[in-house]
């Protein structure tokens, strides 16, 4: 149990830390002068995709998540257009109870679950689905978003 405990613990420090990072070069975007020079700071790019892929690789090797992985078949492909899609539709920069909502949803076995039951095609769906994770965060919850059989 307080191994179980302990490792919580430092998967919230590591959450924490690794938003930190993200969130330092998803904000530093290039100035208006650069951009309109057509200099492009590929750096910050280069930085924003190594974070990226140490957050999907993070979601990999969770162990919580390892029963959703298999079930859904994802891979780190997949949990990277997860990844992409929660920004692109809403979720850029939006932070709930405390959680950067895009990151921790595919760092939790229950929201990842969520996420990947179903398709959804139609921007409604994907909606409901954002305004469902954010409550889920805000509201602190801690259990299935659906039940699934595994």
């Amino acid at each position: 149990m307080f191994k179980e405990i302990f490792r919580s613990f430092k998967k919230s420090k590591n959450i924490k830390r690794i938003t930190k990072e993200y969130l330092k070069y998803s904000n530093s975007l290039q100035s208006i002068s650069d951009f309109t020079k057509g200099i492009r700071v590929t750096d910050y790019y280069d930085k924003k995709e190594k974070i990226i892929n140490e957050i999907i690789d993070l979601a990999l090797t969770e162990p919580n998540n390892k029963p959703v992985i298999k079930k859904f078949n994802l891979d780190k492909e997949k949990i990277k257009k997860i990844f992409e899609d929660l920004e692109y539709t809403g979720l850029v920069g939006q932070f709930a109870g405390g959680h950067y909502i895009s990151i921790s949803s595919i760092l939790y076995p229950q929201t990842l679950e969520f996420i990947a039951y179903k398709e959804r095609d139609e921007e409604m769906e994907k909606y409901d689905m954002i305004n469902r994770l954010t409550d889920y965060f805000k509201n602190g919850e801690t259990g299935n978003i659906v039940e699934i059989d595994y």
